[in-house]
């Protein structure tokens, strides 16, 4: 293409202007004035100025045209993008760079050439259509063709077709989308794999289009319900139909609740109507799969599991928990599972029946911790019966034992009442046991009773001498045995001799009586008082530490001295003496209560009405 260029000079402007001034012809020129003249050179001179400024403007704007022209063609050289043009008969008459790279051809050699030889035979009749449909419509028409290629490899592009003016042929921009149509290809068959590895797990396959309500379900969905393949129906509706009612809200919550994004994931359990009127327990997976343009669901893909069996299984474990635990709650005994880490897991209504009415249903404590923890709180933090409890608990989770039972009833001093407690293994591979409580109240207090009649002094109400120190003994076994402290205290009565003599032995007789209430009276559930002789008499303290026994021993002391008896209508004051002795290891209990008796005569001794501590 040429371009028309101004004058480069002033000569050649005023040869220009000569040769058209020629051409006008012989003109009468009018005798001008000197000022005339003056003015006219003045408007020749400005108008030159004005010529030479347009020819600047003109001279820049050829370049920067010039310039265009060169980055349009480099654009339309180097661009990413394959185009070329046609003429009417379909001869490449242009082409880029991309365009002869795609053709796989120098750009020289494929000038002139028809198109339709680069085109896969197949699809020619389809670029023709397109090129048919530019010309009749004169709008852009659009398609993907196969290009014809020279090794195995194939090419196929997206073109987009427009019709050049003055019908002068077609402009066609081609995309490779080559890699598009395989990654289609490998989907769809991963997506056939997919879906036959599902089939063949069983799993019934649905796929639905959210925004049509369209769905599409898999044999084996279809067969899941006994219905013949397209049988089922091929929309939202149909499925939502056949939904169990108790089943549904739930069901189209969870749905609307993942579409919307309040949960993660979609799963649920329910019953769908099968085709010959029953139900059918489903697990149902699904996942959106692809969204719109705005983030959108558009399609979702999931499975249904039949899991009948499974329900039935859980349904039939169900009843028999149920059962189980009727056949515990009807039991008297406080029943317990305690799992292998001594934790209990299960109770039945009278072990929670003792625990509400205890108040302690709602202590940590309690419910659902460790047993042993449950124990040491109802029996006051007795160590021997935990001890032995929790031995017992042992070697009949290890199997050392088929079964096993404290030997001696346990003491609940929050309710006064005693219990005998058992251990049954379950046999099972969570090497469960079960623990039961029996309460033995009514058996321990008349054996209390019976025990107690044959075994105390018939003045005082205290232990005889002889029970006295056979239940020392015993328990002065149990202290060595698990390493629990225990005090002794030898008490007698101030100056009692006195009273006897000046008030009479009846008198004397009152004064033991009331003697022994008010050191009862003191004394714990689990101490012991016996006479020992005359007016002499022993306290066992089991469980009890040097200090304990030391404070238990002022507040007798205490007591005795505040509590006058009331004789022949006077009140009689008297006092007591203790000696205290603590055990040891190295003790029996003979030496124990000499220890004592040693430190009553020196509390006698040293001004009476007083105690005083041997030490071994």
């Amino acid at each position: 293409m040429g371009y028309r260029k101004n004058p480069l000079s002033l000569i050649e402007l005023r040869c220009l202007a000569k040769q058209r001034l020629l051409g006008h012809g012989p003109d009468a020129t009018t005798a001008l004035a000197l000022p005339e003249v003056q003015r006219l050179f003045e408007e020749l001179e400005i108008h030159q100025i004005e010529l030479e400024l347009q020819n600047e403007y003109l001279n820049t704007a050829r370049a920067q045209l010039e310039v265009a022209l060169n980055q349009s063609g480099e654009l339309y050289d180097f661009s990413p993008v394959s185009i070329l043009s046609l003429d009417q008969t379909g001869i490449i008459t242009k082409l880029n760079l991309a365009a002869a790279n795609l053709l796989e051809g120098a750009r020289a050699r494929l000038l002139g050439n028809r198109f339709e030889l680069y085109v896969a035979d197949a699809d020619v009749a389809v670029l023709n259509a397109l090129l048919a449909q530019a010309t009749a419509s004169g709008d852009v028409q659009g398609g993907e063709i196969e290009l014809a290629r020279k090794g195995p490899l194939t090419t196929f592009v997206q073109v987009q077709i427009a019709q050049l003016p003055e019908e002068l042929g077609w402009q066609l921009i081609l995309l490779d989308i080559t890699e598009h149509r395989q990654n289609e290809a490998h989907l769809r068959v991963s997506e056939e794999r997919w879906q036959l590895a599902l089939e063949a797990a069983g799993d019934g396959v649905w796929d639905w289009n959210v925004q049509t309500g369209d769905m599409l379900f898999s044999k084996r969905f279809e067969q899941l319900f006994g219905f013949e393949e397209n049988e089922y129906g091929h929309h939202l509706e149909n499925w939502l139909a056949r939904l169990h009612p108790d089943d549904k809200q739930r069901v189209m919550g969870d749905s609307q609740a993942y579409l919307d994004g309040k949960s993660d994931r979609l799963f649920n359990e329910h019953r769908e109507q099968c085709k010959n009127g029953s139900w059918k327990w489903v697990f149902c997976r699904g996942a959106i799969v692809s969204r719109t343009a705005e983030g959108k669901p558009l399609r979702m893909v999931g499975t249904h599991v039949d899991i009948t069996n499974k329900k039935q299984t859980e349904e039939a474990l169900l009843s028999s928990v149920r059962f189980q635990q009727t056949v515990f709650d009807s039991l008297s005994a406080q029943i317990a599972v305690l799992d292998r880490h001594g934790t209990v897991i299960q109770t039945n209504a009278a072990w929670w029946k003792y625990a509400i009415d205890n108040e302690l249903a709602e202590t940590p404590s309690f419910g659902g911790s460790n047993y042993l923890e449950i124990l040491d709180c109802l029996t006051a933090q007795d160590q021997e019966t935990v001890l032995a409890a929790s031995a017992g608990i042992a070697s009949v989770a290890s199997g050392e034992v088929s079964d096993f039972q404290l030997p001696h009833p346990f003491y609940t001093p929050l309710d006064k009442r005693w219990f005998t407690m058992k251990v049954t293994p379950v046999h099972d591979v969570e090497e469960r046991v079960v623990v039961s409580h029996e309460d033995v109240t009514r058996l321990k207090a008349a054996e209390l009773a019976s025990l107690t009649l044959a075994n105390i002094d018939a003045l005082t109400g205290a232990l005889s001498r002889r029970n006295f120190l056979n239940l020392a003994e015993q328990e002065l076994a149990r202290a060595a045995r698990y390493e629990l402290p225990l005090m002794v205290l030898m008490l007698d009565l101030d100056h009692f001799k006195h009273i006897n003599d000046h008030h009479g032995h009846a008198a004397g007789d009152v004064v033991l009586q009331a003697f022994v209430k008010t050191v009862a009276g003191v004394l714990r559930e689990s101490d012991l008082i016996g006479r020992i002789g005359g007016e002499e008499f022993a306290v066992l303290l089991p469980s009890t530490t040097l200090e304990g026994g030391r404070s238990l021993a002022q507040r007798i002391i205490e007591s005795v001295r505040t509590s006058p008896v009331e004789v022949n209508g006077a009140l009689l004051s008297f006092t007591v003496s203790i000696g205290a002795g603590c055990w040891s290891s190295e003790s029996s209990f003979a030496n124990l209560l000499g220890l004592a008796d040693v430190a009553l005569y020196k509390a006698k001794n040293t001004g009476r009405n007083r105690l005083e501590v041997g030490l071994a």
